[in-house]
């Protein structure tokens, strides 16, 4: 009776399985759900007015998407307009694309998005979590307020505050600074003193001295963690500009592995299909006039 009972389960249990595979379409297997990392890759990346033109250019968009997709988290800027001005419908729209496309090319990987003015934050639903958090009471000290959310890793130790900012260019050099007070001023409001700020900060050239030392100017050593230096190239242009950086409080400092890099699209891409205007189709150009910065994070050794 028991080897009979046990039978019955077994066919049981296999006919299930065969029904459900049956109800969902061929190419839909659900799958397996990926081990929890060691650590998760976070970048930033000014998209230079990811609107409606840029979403109409399927080679254009599918380039964006699989950038966003070689990361767990990505703050981007200049989503609809380069000044907050774009109706949210219209951004939705566009981020919704996005993230189907980064779906897509990463074979399956589920993302969403947070978004708020220029800003969104794209991020891999099945590796963290995330909560939109109120703006900072300092958020009108700049031109465009800046984007934050708590964001965790599902199942491991890190958790942090993420902060999204753009400077207007002729305000960098008061804006740059405040950015700075704006992480500790987010680390007594939200309880959470790992914060880091990334964006377009316009850290460089006319629009602000970032110093001489690797750390910029504002953001000292010991109560900061400066990932991308100052003598990094962050920009398509032919000079050498640091525009786009990732800023940790030094707490968040050891969550760092102490990876990071400016991400050029055409050494991993091959972008002849990407469209624009007859200057800028087929190159890095199409994409944006900035590059990605991008850092990596311990998911096990939050310190905080």
């Amino acid at each position: 009776m028991r080897r009979l009972l046990a039978l019955y389960v077994v066919v049981a249990l296999l006919a299930a399985a065969s029904c459900d595979r049956a109800a969902r379409p061929a190419g839909t297997d659900v799958p397996a759900t990926p081990a929890a990392p060691e650590s998760i890759g976070v970048a930033s990346y000014n998209a230079a007015v990811l609107g409606a033109a840029k979403a109409s250019r399927p080679g254009t968009m599918g380039a964006l998407a699989a950038i966003v997709a070689r990361f767990d988290l990505m703050a981007l800027q200049e989503v609809g307009s380069n000044d907050s001005s774009a109706s949210d419908e219209s951004c939705d729209r566009v981020l919704a694309a996005l993230v189907e496309r980064a779906a897509e090319v990463s074979g399956g990987a589920p993302f969403a998005y947070l978004r708020g003015g220029q800003y969104a934050f794209v991020y891999r639903t099945d590796r963290l979590e995330a909560q939109a958090l109120p703006a900072i009471a300092s958020a009108g000290r700049f031109a465009y307020p800046p984007l934050s959310a708590r964001f965790r890793a599902k199942g491991l130790p890190l958790d942090f505050v993420m902060i999204t900012a753009h400077t207007r260019p002729s305000l960098a050099a008061s804006e740059v600074p405040a950015l700075a007070d704006a992480m500790y001023e987010a680390a007594i409001a939200y309880g959470e003193p790992d914060v880091i700020c990334v964006g377009d900060f316009n850290a460089d050239g006319a629009y602000y001295d970032e110093g001489e030392a690797s750390v910029l100017a504002a953001f000292p050593a010991g109560r900061f963690a400066t990932v991308v230096p100052n003598d990094a190239d962050t920009t398509v242009a032919s000079g050498s500009l640091a525009y786009d950086r990732i800023e940790l409080t030094s707490s968040m400092a050891g969550d760092w592995t102490g990876d990071w890099g400016v991400l050029r699209p055409a050494d991993i891409l091959d972008l002849s299909a990407c469209e624009g205007t007859k200057t800028t189709a087929g190159t890095e150009r199409a994409l944006s006039d900035h590059y990605p910065v991008w850092a990596r994070l311990s998911t096990t050794s939050d310190r905080d």
